[in-house]
């Protein structure tokens, strides 16, 4: 067991006697109960495409589970660790099927439109995967895609040539599908996809490539992603477990805020006493904190804007921006040793505005969202502060 893996043991602990003691008010409540099932749970990687886009060689290199091809039939599967192998098929009669082992194909020919496979492979070990299996038309795929957005965490697009028509329907596709999606590209004649503007945090491609070569920098990626994000969201149970006072605060975690009361409290991050300015600046270290400056006032202008004008969308995609906005500025801060040698707390309180916005974003809410502009405004000002000095 890894250090990472103890500490969630741990919070997971922690989550459970607090729920147990049954002294928390409705909101911090559900906030428990919702920490509780996030850590718990797998992570949810979702393979969309059109057909013969590669799906089934993705989800092999991941699990290990090689579907055969039954006369082109391939049913939408999810599989999940498990200590033996077990398959359940739901059939389109609204039958349902139990058999011990891998899909196999006896059981495919009769053409099940859903798998639920559990698997003794290592490599899922915390994680699901979730093959959608869709006609190649814009209908069938829009409706998988909306069926799917709600259970997965990482989409995983494979495609050919990621022709104009795809980007159409992943255009029409729930927003929640791109708070952490892929593309990966599997033919050679490759059209160019504009990352940012389609939605995707990064492109994978299998070009020339043969065996596991094809998606290596693929698997080590998402092994890096969703670690990243377990960590994260060990973290914010952490530090809901300090702000309810059931764990002590410890120096690599923020300190919990004064205010006790969950229903009425704002998100806050400590205040230095006095601006921590080195008595001689480096020239470097203003300049980098006046481009960071930029970029938080930017970005605190736009999120306001769009709260305030009714273009901001739901609830949950903004406070995923905001999240977003706070990983991108803590990633900065840690990044650039100028800064880090200058203002040696301002990293440690970027951190901790990164932890609470992903708190919030847990949570859900209008309210949260109010405290996540706050806690942006808040660190724009601690920043000019920072100049001004």
């Amino acid at each position: 067991m890894t250090d990472q893996d103890m500490l969630r043991s741990e919070t997971l602990k922690g989550l459970a006697t607090l729920q147990q003691h049954g002294r928390l008010a409705a909101r911090a409540g559900a906030t428990c109960a919702s920490l509780l099932e996030k850590l718990d749970r797998p992570v949810r990687i979702g393979l969309f495409g059109l057909p013969g886009a590669g799906k089934r060689r993705v989800l092999h290199a991941l699990t290990g589970l090689t579907v055969a091809d039954q006369s082109g039939w391939s049913p939408t599967l999810e599989i999940t660790y498990g200590p033996v192998p077990a398959t359940t098929a739901m059939m389109a009669d609204g039958g349902r099927l139990e058999a011990s082992g891998l899909p196999d194909p006896a059981l495919l020919a009769q053409q099940p439109v859903f798998l639920q496979v559990t698997s003794p492979d290592k490599a899922l070990v915390g994680r699901c995967v979730l093959l959608v299996s869709t006609e190649a038309n814009a209908e069938d795929l829009q409706a998988a895609l909306t069926w799917a957005a709600p259970r997965i965490d990482i989409a995983l697009w494979c495609t050919v040539d990621w022709s104009e028509a795809e980007r159409q329907v992943w255009h029409t596709a729930p927003d929640s599908l791109r708070n952490h999606a892929i593309l990966f590209v599997t033919g050679k004649g490759q059209r160019g996809s504009d990352l940012a503007a389609d939605g995707f945090e990064t492109r994978f491609s299998s070009a020339g490539q043969s065996g596991a070569e094809s998606f290596s920098e693929l698997t080590t990626y998402l092994d890096r992603t969703i670690k990243d994000a377990c960590l994260h969201d060990i973290h914010a149970a952490q530090m809901f477990l300090q702000r309810n006072g059931a764990l002590s605060a410890r120096p690599s975690l923020p300190a919990p805020p004064s205010q006790a009361d969950e229903d009425t409290q704002t998100a806050t991050i400590p205040r230095p006493a006095s601006p921590a300015v080195a008595p001689q600046v480096p020239p470097e270290a203003i300049a980098e904190l006046a481009r960071l400056f930029q970029a938080v006032r930017t970005s605190a202008q736009d999120m306001l804007r769009r709260l305030y004008d009714g273009t901001a969308g739901n609830t949950d995609s903004l406070l995923m921006q905001f999240e977003q906005i706070f990983e991108a500025l803590a990633d900065r801060v840690t990044g650039d040793d100028a800064l880090q040698e200058t203002w040696p707390d301002l990293a440690t309180q970027v951190t901790q505005a990164h932890d609470l916005a992903l708190l919030l974003r847990i949570e859900g809410g209008a309210e949260q969202l109010g405290d996540a502009a706050h806690l942006l405004v808040q660190v724009r000002h601690d920043i000019q502060e920072r100049l001004a000095a």
